[in-house]
């Protein structure tokens, strides 16, 4: 079955959009407050402080043009599923998505739902394609909902929830029946790949309506390596790859990733090490966080700490205060998200956040 990429009947876009923040953003800060900035501990974005290394790499891979059979083999090995394809980042997966499902949507059913809190790029891509945004704060009101598309970040980020295994099966079979779309954004999994929908849905008996998105930027830190990967129906695949292009990603990057796969030595060191070093975050830094933030209201990830506070104000003052600190971190509305650092980030975190305690800024927020 052939998916067309062109329209008689044309949706609306808004490309003028307010595009959204994110975490990852130091050498904007760097630039705006100058050369005090230089040497801030960068927890903002959510991606592994102690990443998989790097090694060095033929000059060739610079001047050949990328081949993606050789990624697709070794990330079958390590996802137990073969990828429908690859993109820049599952970022780029996301923002084809849109424009790949307006053609097998009508247009008077346009409706989008996706989570009130979360990473904000899903709704941005299907706002700028002209679809009708709708929020939900708890995935089992969706079960009672109809739409052409709904958004799952499992876990999420920043909240740092899960969806029980029960609930995303049902909300498959709710999709399927009504031939909606439900994309499951599985960014921050890798640390607890039993739970991923890969571990459950065959491709032999892939749902027609089900996406799942993978990316190596979170659990293996090379979030500069643009590398993403989609999961779904064979039926998608061409119209996919053509909206994705010949080559979305570079040669350096799709053998540097192959290479990540493989290394499953490094994996189980990595897993572990995310580990050690939850337990000496919670025992150490949590507790002077917890009175920073004065706020009790967290949620532990692999990957990260969420906070949720009382106010969007209250969150500005905060993050301004540990500015003064050297510590940067994800700012939200009413929330704040601070990565896990590495183990030999943690002693200085420490002593930074003692020192805002100390202060008067820090005994006025405590």
């Amino acid at each position: 079955m052939s998916v067309g990429l062109m329209s008689s009947q044309r949706m609306p876009s808004t490309l003028d959009l307010e595009p959204p923040k994110h975490g990852g953003d130091l050498a904007y800060w760097q630039r705006k407050v100058g050369d005090k900035a230089l040497n801030w501990l960068d927890l903002s974005s959510a991606c592994n402080r102690e990443p998989w290394p790097i090694p060095q790499m033929e000059s060739s891979l610079w001047m050949d043009l990328p081949d993606q059979v050789a990624l697709l083999d070794v990330a079958e090995g390590y996802y137990g599923c073969r990828p429908i394809a690859i993109g820049a980042g599952s970022q780029h997966i996301i923002e084809s998505l849109p424009i790949l499902l307006r053609e097998s949507k009508p247009l008077s059913d346009l409706r989008v739902v996706v989570p009130r809190i979360g990473y904000q790029e899903h709704a941005f891509a299907w706002e700028k394609w002209g679809y009708e945004l709708a929020y939900y704060d708890v995935l089992e009101e969706l079960l009672e909902q109809n739409f052409a598309v709904a958004v799952v970040i499992q876990p999420n980020n920043p909240t740092g929830e899960w969806a029980s295994a029960s609930t995303l099966s049902a909300l498959i079979d709710h999709a399927e029946k009504q031939g909606a779309s439900l994309v499951v954004d599985e960014a921050f999994i890798d640390p607890c790949p039993e739970l991923s929908l890969l571990a459950d849905v065959t491709q032999s008996h892939w749902p027609e309506s089900l996406f799942v998105l993978r990316s190596v930027g979170k659990f293996f830190g090379l979030a500069g390596a643009r590398v993403g990967f989609v999961f779904c129906a064979k039926k998608w695949q061409s119209a996919l790859k053509n909206l994705l292009g010949p080559w979305p990603v570079a040669t350096p990057s799709l053998h540097l990733v192959s290479l990540a796969f493989a290394d499953v030595a490094w994996q189980e060191q990595a897993l572990q090490s995310l580990s050690v070093r939850q337990a000496v975050f919670i025992e150490r830094v949590i507790p002077k966080f917890n009175t920073i933030f004065d706020s009790q209201e967290r949620v532990v990830n692999p990957l990260f700490v969420t906070w949720t506070l009382e106010s969007h104000e209250y969150a500005v003052q905060v993050f301004e205060m540990l500015h003064q600190v050297g510590i940067h971190i994800r700012l939200g509305d009413d929330w704040i998200r601070v990565a896990l650092p590495a183990m030999n980030e943690i002693d200085g975190l420490d002593k930074a956040l003692i020192r805002l305690l100390k202060s008067a800024g820090g005994r006025e927020l405590a």
